[in-house]
């Protein structure tokens, strides 16, 4: 800790930080100003060292560092490293210290944890990743954690936890390619929900249960269970009900053929509308329409009247 004891966010605990189906250990974190004195020292954990303010030197990788706010240094495991002091240099920056949880080779499928994969094959590359992001963001991230650190109010270890990775994913984003979740990670997803979405935005196209199962990586079977399990209703019905509204929707408000308002709604042929439509509504499309129209002229003509 700071020599004048200035330092307010001071955290040597080992914090699990949870990320998907894994978690990153972080064992240290901890903001620090001029009057630090650093050893030149080397560990078998990652290191972030962020500048908060004005100017940080850090000796990393056999490379001198100068830091201005926003920079920041990943430092791979294994690499000798100090923090230069510099006793006539106002300054503040953060420590952060995680380890990669080490998992047996049977259980441990890299495909599936795309983030630990890309951080290890960057550590097998470089010594030191050098990145840099907005200092404004940061600071206001820090400046949470020391409030949560320093109150211990009710829920603050889980608040607190949320700031680190935080922090730790601004870090990240800047020295690592972007990650894509593999197909299996969308188990974490409410996939019954994902398929109405999915639904929603593409009812007004000929699609099937395999296009929803492909964009999805599930198999159509078990589409059709998940969502049949969660809405009480088939996939096959949901369509066809969205379909239907829409429909329904022009046939009140606008001229459009049924031929015109079928190709709208996805359907292959006004005779495949008039057919579902009359299964739904119990009526038939022409029928509809003139029902509607007249409501909308009772409805206008009584609006005409209250103006009146």
């Amino acid at each position: 800790m700071c020599a004048n004891g200035k330092s307010r966010l001071y955290c040597p605990m080992l914090i699990k930080l949870p990320l998907s189906t894994y978690a990153v250990n972080m064992s240290y974190v901890e903001v620090l100003d001029e009057t630090c004195v650093d050893m030149d020292h080397v560990h078998d954990s990652f290191e972030i060292c962020f500048c908060l303010e004005n100017r940080l030197a850090v000796n990393a990788g056999g490379r001198y560092h100068v830091l201005f706010p926003g920079d920041f240094l990943l430092i791979m495991p294994g690499t000798p490293h100090n923090v230069v002091f510099e006793p006539d240099y106002e300054k503040k920056y953060i420590l952060m210290i995680f380890d990669l949880p080490y998992i047996g080779v049977d259980e441990y499928d890299e495909a599936n944890r795309p983030l630990v994969t890309k951080i290890n094959q960057l550590s097998r590359l470089e010594l030191v990743a050098r990145g840099g992001c907005p200092v404004e963001k940061i600071n206001e991230i820090v400046d949470k954690m020391e409030k949560e650190l320093l109150k211990e109010r009710m829920g603050w270890l889980f608040l607190f936890r949320g700031y680190c990775m935080e922090f730790f994913f601004h870090c990240l984003r800047e020295v690592l390619e972007p990650v894509t979740e593999s197909p299996k990670e969308m188990s974490s997803l409410n996939l019954a929900i994902e398929i109405k979405k999915y639904i929603q935005s593409n009812y007004n196209k000929k699609i099937t249960l395999e296009d929803i199962s492909d964009a999805l990586h599930i198999s159509p079977r078990h589409a059709q269970r998940i969502f049949s399990d969660y809405f009480g209703v088939s996939y096959a019905k949901t369509l066809n009900l969205y379909r239907m509204n829409y429909a329904k929707n022009y046939l009140a408000r606008t001229n459009l053929t049924i031929d015109e308002i079928a190709e709208r709604v996805g359907l292959s042929s006004a005779q495949a509308m008039s057919r579902l439509f009359r299964e739904h509504e119990r009526m038939s499309v022409n029928e509809y329409r003139v029902m509607q129209k007249k409501r909308m002229l009772t409805k206008q003509d009584s609006l005409d009247i209250t103006g009146l």
